[in-house]
């Protein structure tokens, strides 16, 4: 009778850890949903992002917006790039792109840095209400 009623407890306390791992994995999950803007070299259609990173040469790259986490859509017809230096908190550039209402999931292309530096760029509604900024490294 010992051996059944230690089995079940030790059962029981591996299947309660497991509920608790289980547990704090989707807690993490629903803790991070948030959108995001990240950078990749370019976009296909089919591959989807290519080379994805956070450090980049100087050149043009494309920046990336997925709303798609918190279900939110851009809810405008035009936005600006927004690329701002870190080090000096001054505006480099920013530009303007037309996108449709409904997008959640929205690529940028032939977006421009320059200089070395680091960089956090923002996409802004037309109103100045910032829908998601990244940070990016432009090295030599």
């Amino acid at each position: 009778m010992k051996t059944i009623t230690s089995n079940f407890r030790f059962i029981t306390a591996v299947l309660i850890l497991s509920g608790i791992i289980f547990g704090c994995g989707q807690i993490k999950n629903l803790i991070n949903k948030e959108n995001k803007l990240y950078f990749c070299e370019r976009y296909d259609p089919v591959k989807g992002e290519i080379n994805e990173a956070k450090k980049f040469t100087t050149g043009t790259l494309t920046v990336m917006i997925d709303l798609r986490p918190t279900g939110k859509k851009i809810g405008v017809k035009e936005v600006d790039i927004n690329i701002t230096d870190k080090s000096t908190g001054a505006v480099v550039e920013t530009s303007p792109f037309t996108v449709d209402m409904d997008m959640d999931y929205i690529f940028f292309d032939n977006v421009k840095f320059e200089r070395p530096g680091n960089y956090r760029v923002s996409c802004l509604k037309k109103d100045g209400t910032v829908v998601v900024s990244g940070e990016v490294e432009i090295i030599k």
